[in-house]
């Protein structure tokens, strides 16, 4: 069993992981475990270990992590060099490799070389679990979409790290791009968007489920005939209390269903 770890080794290590995500990854990693047995997890995109040292907290007896990252090694372009020089100085393979180690007595599969190419060595549909946070740039999240896809059990979960912040729009719009081929998103944070290529209602009743008593505000909308379900911080209210009547019966609908499944 790995050892667990604590909101606080998370914090410790420098990156971008706010508290409403690593809740959301805990609950999640835990659910995809006993909804879909063993399976694999992966993340595309390290930085320097925020969030894998937390999936690398969630494997199971019999199953593997794998992430990849350039690691400070040459881009593939000339953008996404630019985006490394300015975003990720002091991204090394070595500073993952200590900040993981420190929290964990072995090292996960580390793959150095561009995100997509985890297909290559990285079980294909073995997957509960995979954390995209790799390049910005669109043509590369297309890419790293396809990984996913190609990662995930039928009813796995993918996560995209930045698919709304202002300077990262070739993420938004691979991303909803990729809702009109298979993607259906179930959740999102005001940096995250949790989704899944299966049946995306488990997912939203389980997150639902887990809002309503979550220290995090939330609500309910309904995304090209799909519900997902918004989560942030504030003053946590009902999902209820905003939603107009006939919204608020289709949504208990829908959820009633999902709990059943």
């Amino acid at each position: 069993m790995a050892p667990h770890v604590s909101d606080a080794d998370v914090a410790a290590i420098p990156g971008w992981f706010r508290d409403y995500d690593v809740d959301l990854f805990r609950l999640l990693l835990d659910k995809t475990s006993e909804r879909l047995g063993n399976g694999d997890l992966a993340e595309l995109g390290v930085y320097l270990g925020k969030s894998a040292v937390l999936l690398g907290g969630a494997v199971r007896d019999n199953e593997v992590l794998t992430v990849i990252d350039l690691f400070g090694e040459g881009a593939f372009s000339v953008a996404n060099q630019d985006e490394n020089e300015d975003q990720y100085l002091g991204l090394s393979r070595s500073a993952f490799e200590t900040n993981y180690l420190r929290l964990h007595r072995c090292l996960p599969v580390v793959i150095t070389g561009p995100s997509e190419s985890i297909v290559q060595h990285a079980s294909n549909g073995g997957h509960r679990f995979v954390h995209v946070d790799a390049s910005h740039h669109y043509e590369h999240v297309v890419a790293d979409i396809e990984a996913a896809r190609q990662l995930l059990m039928p009813n796995g979960v993918v996560v995209f790290d930045d698919f709304r912040s202002e300077h990262t729009p070739g993420v938004s719009a691979a991303v909803w791009r990729a809702t009109v081929s298979g993607l259906k998103p179930f959740a999102m944070s005001p940096v995250k968007l949790y989704a899944t290529f299966g049946d995306p209602e488990p997912w939203f009743a389980d997150v639902l489920d887990w809002a309503m008593g979550s220290r995090w505000s939330h609500e309910v909308q309904n995304v090209a005939e799909v519900d997902v379900v918004r989560l942030w911080f504030g003053l946590q209210h009902s999902a209820a209390a905003s939603m107009p009547p006939r919204t608020l019966r289709s949504r208990a609908k829908g959820w009633v269903k999902a709990r059943l499944v």
